[in-house]
This record gives structure tokens, C-alpha cells and sequence, in this order.
């Protein structure tokens, strides 16, 4: 008997499907029994059915109505992942909110966030100066991120801001982010279901107070930290969090946001070794920058169209090199 196949429709942009459906995971996953199936969004999905399961990452409202529509004439087909899910990730002050609900055992390192807030009229804060800046929490260096964060151009739009005439030129509402030394690099954990892979990518290098006086206002600094560049070893061994720790705070995020398909960026305090924060959480990330995407995606997705994903798995862990590490 031949095994079986299974449809898998996904509807991204167009932008999102040239980096995402790659021949590479089109024939891998074709190989393991996946039939990946690109959705048209503006014809009813009703006529492009059917379906075992749906991925997506498209947030127009008419979409998102089509498949609530869909789904309650066929609840069967799984949806990866609902949108009101999904949207908890689209605004970057709720987006870390979620980090407050992670629980680790006693004896692990901590998990943190850094000190932000959302600045929706900069007048205030250009009027009064320092005072007004001091006055929210922060102090300067500061990270400016736009308050959505959906994909689009201006959501990448990051700069580093010195002092506070930098404030002057940006564009609210913003997310002023505290910017915390981490020995200028991120580790990108990548969840793809009950597997999580944890990479290393440069970042911004650390600030002294001396450095701070040198920089200019406002320096931009889009997409540095997912430029797909690895650590170079040979400035210094970079330390990976421990394999335990990194996998508890996966499952943990993944049980706050019930999201299944997400990265979130991890930095170590320079100044405090047992402390490490989240300051990013992004859906259906650009996953063939991570390591042998192929197989994690289609062992994914056939977990789901057998319905045997969800949390409460035991992982096992294999170091791939230094610079990442799986766990499955």
C-alpha cells in the first residue's frame, strides 16, 4: 500500500513565499509525504480545498475572516496558528509581556526583559529633555523600535539612540528600549513545534559611558542582528546558555503565546552572567536561516497532520557545532 499524502496550504506574501518555500523544503517534504499547496487569499478557500492543514502569515482582515469562515465548516483542518494568537506578536508592548508568564525551576539562570516603554508623542519627551528621559525609567543609550512589528519595512526600522537629540528625528509611536550590554552577541532560538534550535549571530557591541560620548545621535541599525552572519569563533569562544535552560524557556513561551511557529532573540547580560533576557519574539521567522530547516519543518508538519503535536515532550539534545545546538 502506498503511504499516505497530505495537503499542506500556506498563504504568505510574496516576499515571505520566495524565502520560505524553497524547492529545497518542496521536495523534502514532497520525499516524506507533505504536499505544500500555495493559497490565492483573494479566491475562497472553500474552492481550493481541501486541506489538512494551513499555515499562514498574512494579517489583512479579510483574510483573517476567510479563515474563521473556513475553519467553522471544517473544523478538522488545523490552522497554524490561529490569528488572534498571532497578534499578541504584532505589537511590541505586549509582545515581551508574555516573557513575565515563563516559569523556571529553582537553580537555573533568569529570564528577563529589558526596561522599555511606548512613546506615542516625542514633543513631551524633546521639551523637558533629560528630566522627562529619566523620569520614564530609562537612561541613554535607548533602542528605538516602531510599536508594530508585522513584517513590513518599517518594522525593521531600529536605530540606536545616544542622547536626546536623536529623539527629535524619529517617528512614534516607537518602543524605547533600554539598551543592555551583551558582549555583542544573540542567540536566536528558533521553535518549530516541540523542536528548538538555538543559533548565534553577532549583534551591537557592548556601549562603555567613553564609547556613548563618541556616538553619533542616532545611528540605524535595521536587521543587524538577523543579518544570517554566525559568531566568528576565532575573536573569542562564545558561550551558548545551557541546554536545559534554553529548552525551558522555549516551552515556556510556547505555552504563554499557544503559538507554535516563532523565534525569539536572547542576549546575556555582560554585567550580570545569570541573566539573560528576551527582547524579541517574531512569527514564522525566515527559518531556512536556521540550520537543516527541511527536516524540522516537515517533521512538524506531519506531527500536526497526524495530530500529534502540542506541548508536554520529553526533548533530547545534540550539539550541531559550537555556534548551535538542537533540541528534539
Amino acid at each position: 500500500m502506498s503511504s499516505p499524502r497530505f495537503r499542506v496550504g500556506y498563504a504568505f506574501s510574496p516576499k515571505k513565499e520566495r524565502s520560505f518555500i524553497l524547492p529545497s523544503l518542496l521536495d523534502y517534504a514532497k520525499l516524506h509525504g507533505i504536499d505544500l499547496v500555495r493559497i490565492d487569499p483573494l479566491i475562497p478557500l472553500i474552492h481550493q480545498s481541501p486541506f489538512h492543514c494551513i499555515i499562514h502569515k498574512l494579517y489583512d482582515p479579510s483574510w483573517i475572516q476567510q479563515l474563521r469562515d473556513f475553519t467553522s465548516q471544517f473544523p478538522d483542518v488545523v490552522i497554524v496558528d490561529p490569528p488572534e494568537l498571532i497578534s499578541r506578536l504584532l505589537n511590541r508592548d505586549s509582545m515581551l509581556q508574555v516573557v513575565n508568564q515563563v516559569k523556571l525551576p529553582e537553580g537555573y539562570e533568569r529570564i528577563d526583559t529589558p526596561k522599555q516603554v511606548v512613546v506615542n508623542d516625542l514633543d513631551v519627551l524633546v521639551k523637558n529633555g533629560l528630566h522627562a528621559f529619566t523620569d520614564l525609567g530609562l537612561k541613554f543609550p535607548v533602542i528605538a523600535k516602531p510599536l508594530e512589528s508585522n513584517g513590513s519595512e518599517r518594522s525593521h526600522q531600529l536605530c540606536l539612540v545616544s542622547n536626546d537629540s536623536g529623539l527629535k528625528g524619529l517617528n512614534p509611536p516607537i518602543v524605547l528600549q533600554e539598551f543592555v550590554n551583551h558582549g555583542g552577541v544573540v542567540f536566536k532560538v528558533y521553535v518549530v513545534g516541540e523542536c528548538v534550535v538555538c543559533v548565534t549571530r553577532k549583534s551591537l557591541p557592548d556601549i562603555s559611558p567613553e564609547d556613548l560620548e563618541k556616538l553619533e545621535a542616532v545611528s540605524s541599525f535595521s536587521k543587524i542582528s538577523n543579518s544570517g552572519t554566525p559568531v566568528d569563533n576565532t575573536e573569542g569562544n562564545v558561550e551558548m546558555p545551557s541546554l536545559d535552560f534554553v529548552m525551558h524557556v522555549a516551552a515556556g513561551l510556547r505555552e504563554a503565546t499557544g503559538l507554535r511557529l516563532f523565534n525569539f532573540d536572547l542576549i546575556r547580560d555582560s554585567n550580570d552572567l545569570n541573566r539573560y533576557l528576551v527582547i524579541d519574539i517574531n512569527y514564522l521567522p525566515g527559518y531556512a536561516k536556521m540550520p537543516n530547516y527541511e527536516p524540522f519543518l516537515t517533521k512538524f508538519l506531519l506531527d500536526v497532520v497526524h495530530k500529534r503535536s502540542g506541548g508536554g515532550g520529553a526533548f533530547s539534545s545534540s550539539y550541531v557545532n559550537e555556534n548551535e545546538v538542537v533540541f528534539c
